[in-house]
């Protein structure tokens, strides 16, 4: 296949799950950002298969250059957010916004992605760890994984048949710790881990039914990681903000 036409964008993060509802047909609520009509329009799909990987960004993506995310990208969207790293990129997709009362945890009425999906007739799933899905599910239907490896197979079985599949990775962390107890070099294992999701998503997007768009989000991980390299590699890593691939099938 030919490599894909990327367009670029640049947007607030508490704007991706307006944007989610209106791809998919959805009503958007008024009490939260309003969506980008132009990355809306663009990928109006019947599915959503959502994939967050923790310590992906802009960095990553033009450091190590994913061959299938750069080859079939359709567009590649800037996150600005004043909390990139994972439960605030949660926080935010999943409740439109970091304000309280906006979110669901903080008023009961408030808005909550999967639940107001479901209440419009589409159907979720949570695919993740069970620290997470406990946190942010609403008791919505989820699926819970011990590894990545266990969220990828499982993904691959159930995408096909929800409006959004929502999935969660993010073996990087303990990895990350392993290698400083081996005294390993961690920024191999960035390297490493990011082609391995890359060959992933394209054994995953050749499953996709057609009409499907698959986003793959990154941020900053849970907690702030002491990376080696050079004092200008390690400013461009800080500096690096997190990454929306839109790719449609």
């Amino acid at each position: 296949m030919a490599t894909a036409e990327m367009q670029n964008f640049e947007m607030d993060l508490d704007r991706l799950p307006g944007t989610f509802c209106d791809i998919l047909g959805a009503p958007v609520p008024r009490d939260i950002p309003p969506p980008v009509q132009e990355i809306a329009e663009k990928f109006r799909s019947e599915r959503i298969v959502f994939a967050l990987f923790d310590n992906f960004g802009l960095f990553e993506l033009s450091q190590y250059k994913p061959q299938f995310l750069i080859e079939f990208a359709n567009g590649l969207a800037l996150l600005n957010t004043k909390n990139p790293y994972t439960l605030g990129v949660l926080h935010q997709i999943m409740y439109g916004g970091l304000l309280p009362t906006i979110g669901f945890p903080y008023n009961p009425s408030g808005f909550h992605l999967l639940k107001h999906l479901n209440e419009h007739g589409f159907k979720t799933t949570m695919i993740g760890r069970p620290k997470d899905l406990r946190r942010y599910s609403g008791n919505t239907e989820e699926r819970v994984k011990d590894s990545d490896m266990a969220t990828w197979v499982e993904a691959a079985r159930v995408i096909n048949t929800y409006s959004l599949s929502w999935l969660h990775f993010l073996d990087f962390e303990g990895l990350a710790e392993q290698a400083r107890q081996r005294g390993q070099n961690p920024d191999e294992l960035v390297k490493r881990l990011l082609l391995r999701t890359d060959k992933w998503m394209l054994s995953m997007q050749k499953q996709l039914r057609q009409n499907t768009l698959l986003v793959i989000c990154g941020d900053h991980g849970r907690f702030k990681l002491d990376l080696s390299g050079t004092d200008k590699t390690a400013k461009m890593r800080a500096a690096s903000v997190p990454v929306a691939v839109f790719i449609k099938k």
